[in-house]
């Protein structure tokens, strides 16, 4: 049967859009639009809608097909197939190069067959897809493009394997351009373990990366629709949403003779043209994306998905194989415009030629882990990197691990017990991670670089330890805070036993001429280690570096560090981070939203701005509304009750870092303060973390500062004291008053404050 409605050119749309007028299409009997001859369906072929036919749809869309089309048709009008069990649905799309005529005159040579030609106007192969299966009759569907052919048995074979929730594979030949037929493809070859047996589709994703040799039932295959937006690769996006279905198994054809799918190898298909930027980076990165947005409901499904990105990126990686120069500016493509989940591994995949020891890394949540990966960012070395394993005491944030998967090559994670101050664990974790890095040092050629970070001091023990096995390698390390006191200025406690690790960094001391250092705790050795055998000491401000320097008490030790410190500020993700992750969380319109986002400790907190929202006037306190994000949500949402701040202040647990970021664009204000301390800190050595984070939002940052602060240095947009109660009330009132005149503050008319939805 044909039906062809060439002339129509809203004709296929409406088949997609509107089932009464498929039905009715379906229905039809008589002339076609264009002239072709169609026969009636015989009583009882019609299926009524929502009930499909036992057989096969066979759909065939053609773009420019005229010199092509007849050897795929040939081969299924040569089927051992009764006629009856199978349609044939020919989608002509883009111009007309005489393929409709051919297709007119096959048809009337071919009573016997069901065809049905279908034209659209647009060219896309997707499209003309969607357009066949909205006008498939039968229990199931195959594809076949316009220049490949199927054997006898192709349709027989695997229709006798077909059941509700299988998907049917066939042998794959290619077919050479003189000829030569090569059988042992990969998917004939991985089609040999499948015999026999249901394996699910999860378990064998690959099977979703060909448009062609693959049965699968149409009520399933209705469910989903090819994208059009997409130049190429628009067949593996639509077949990976069947991933959604974890009951999905995969099946072999039925084993015989004749029974392959025969694929034409040509130059110009789409999916086998020559590399070049746009086909092998920008339209591989549109469906990595594509494939990012498709909803899978297990972890066995996300993992495939994970396996046919990683599919994807080897045009990518072939591509800067045949054009190594382009390597930078692939990068920065790929960069500005992968998903947040992007394989970087296998771009980067034998890149590094740099080492990095961060004993608490991404995926944690950690602050410590996160500066990490921003600061690995910030180098921009491709490194491998030695870090621990974490679990015991930090949960996990995979989204983490995006701001500095750019930037790695190989992950070695240490299985050493977690510790802060414990010297045994730490011993052990950086003798482990020596032994890894040395036997990447050793199959991959010398690194030109290590560096390490801490407050996690195992950090630095590692990076050292290596640093005395190759003194030609260039050590930078970095202090995020002091190691010997902590953020009250009173020493770190850290009992240090004289372990082989502890004598090996006394010997480093020793031959560099600092051995009369005194030694009473873990940390101090750790420190001083670092300060006398790394290349490079980095320092997040001039504060830290001269607090840390004062406890030395050696005036050549200060010099030495001096000589070769450097001054970097905790990093800031770059703008794309901000947006990878969205909130869920909502704020209220119409009145100045300030959020402060921190742990609360006894020298760190916002008492002071709640006391100064309780002698706000009313009319100004219904204005603002306070959002925080803590550690002790429970402590603090009790401290807020008890002083009758429950309508204008939202207190919240944290949010996952990455989602943090996202958070952050939504407040007026972005509050932040140092920590206040007493005369057991001459200067205050710390800054924020959370300011780099909150300058990348582009919103205004209110800091509470300690006089003489790296923070106080900083440009800001609002400064108050912090301790100082009467400032902050007076400030806090300015800030609304200013803020306002942006958010175009309306009043809040219930004095209660009550009725907004972000308020409930």
């Amino acid at each position: 049967m044909v039906t062809a409605a060439d002339f129509d050119r809203d004709y296929a749309r409406r088949l997609t859009l509107d089932p009464q007028e498929l039905t009715a299409e379906l229905s039809a009997l008589g002339i076609g639009r264009d002239g072709l001859p169609t026969e009636p369906v015989a009583p009882g072929q019609v299926p009524e809608p929502g009930q499909l036919l036992p057989g096969v749809s066979v759909i065939i869309p053609t773009y420019r097909g005229a010199g092509r089309i007849m050897g795929a048709l040939m081969s299924l009008v040569d089927q051992d197939l009764d006629p009856s069990r199978f349609e044939i649905i020919v989608i002509p799309n883009g111009p007309d190069d005489g393929t409709r005529a051919q297709l007119a005159a096959f048809v009337g040579s071919q009573p016997e067959l069901t065809v049905r030609v279908i034209a659209t106007a647009p060219a896309s192969a997707g499209g003309a897809r969607n357009v066949g299966l909205a006008a498939a009759r039968f229990a199931n569907v195959t594809f076949v493009d316009d220049d490949d052919q199927v054997e006898r048995s192709y349709l027989s074979s695997a229709l006798a394997m077909a059941a509700p929730e299988v998907i049917v594979v066939s042998p794959l030949v290619d077919i050479h351009r003189d000829g030569h037929r090569d059988a042992n493809t990969m998917v004939s070859t991985r089609l040999a373990a499948l015999r026999g047996r249901q394996t699910p589709l999860h378990q064998v994703a690959w099977v979703l990366g060909l448009n062609a040799c693959k049965l699968v039932p149409t009520g399933l295959a209705k469910a989903y629709r090819f994208r059009e937006d997409l130049a190429s690769g628009e067949d593996l996006v639509y077949f990976a949403n069947l991933l959604h279905h974890p009951e999905l198994s995969v099946v072999a054809a039925r084993e015989g003779a004749d029974t392959a799918y025969l694929r034409a190898l040509r130059e110009d298909s789409i999916s086998r043209r020559e590399l070049d930027v746009d086909f092998a980076v920008d339209q591989r990165l549109t469906c990595i994306r594509a494939l990012a947005g498709v909803d899978v409901a297990s972890a066995e499904g996300r993992a495939a998905i994970e396996s046919l990105q990683l599919a994807q990126t080897g045009h990518i990686l072939r591509f800067l194989e045949q054009y190594p120069d382009e390597r930078e500016s692939v990068m920065e493509r790929v960069e500005h415009t992968a998903p947040n989940d992007f394989p970087w591994e296998s771009l980067n995949r034998g890149k590094a030629r740099d080492l990095a020891f961060v004993y608490c890394f991404a995926p944690y949540s950690d602050t410590s882990a996160v500066v990490a990966a921003k600061a690995i960012a910030e180098r921009g070395l491709v490194v491998d990197v030695v870090t621990n394993d974490m679990k015991a005491v930090r949960r996990l944030d995979p989204a983490v691990a995006s701001l500095a998967r750019r930037w790695i090559d190989e992950s070695t994670v240490i299985g050493a017990t977690p510790s802060f101050a414990g010297w045994e664990p730490i011993s052990d974790f950086a003798t482990k991670a020596l032994a890894a890095a040395e036997l990447r040092n050793a199959t991959k050629g010398p690194y030109r670089t290590v560096y390490s970070r801490a407050l996690w001091v195992g950090s630095h023990v590692a990076a050292a330890l290596f640093k005395l096995h190759h003194w030609q390698v260039r050590w930078s390390a970095e202090f995020s805070d002091p190691l010997r006191r902590g953020a009250d200025g009173v020493p770190r406690a850290g009992a240090l036993t004289d372990n082989d690790v502890a004598r090996r960094l006394r010997a480093g001391l020793q031959s560099r001429g600092f051995g009369h250092l005194t030694v009473d705790t873990l940390f101090d050795l750790v420190e001083q280690a670092t300060f006398v055998l790394a290349d490079e000491v980095i320092f997040t401000n001039t504060n830290q570096f001269d607090y840390m320097l004062s406890l030395t008490r050696d005036p050549r030790l200060a010099e030495v560090v001096s000589a070769k410190a450097r001054i970097r500020e905790h990093p800031t993700p770059r703008p794309a981070a901000y947006h990878a992750v969205p909130t869920s969380y909502q704020v209220p319109d119409g009145v100045v939203n300030i959020g402060y986002f921190g742990s609360f400790y006894p020298n760190r907190g916002i008492g002071d701005v709640l006391t100064a929202l309780l002698n706000l006037p009313m009319d100004l306190r219904r204005q603002v509304r306070i959002h925080i994000f803590c550690n002790v949500a429970k402590d603090v949402k009790a401290q807020v009750a008890a002083l009758g701040l429950g309508n204008v202040v939202y207190v919240n647990n944290y949010l996952s870092y990455m989602e943090f970021l996202n958070a952050t664009t939504l407040f007026d204000v972005l509050l932040v303060n140092d920590v206040t301390r007493d005369e057991r800190l001459p200067i205050n050595p710390f800054l924020p973390s959370k300011l780099s984070d909150y300058r990348g939002s582009g919103r205004s940052v209110w800091a509470l500062i300690d006089e003489g602060s790296a923070m106080s240095r900083m440009p800001l947009t609002y400064v108050t004291p912090v301790g100082d109660s009467a400032r902050i009330a007076h400030d806090l009132a300015e800030i609304i008053a200013q803020e306002s005149r942006h958010a175009t503050v309306q009043p809040v008319k219930d004095p209660t404050l009550e009725g907004h939805p972000r308020d409930q």
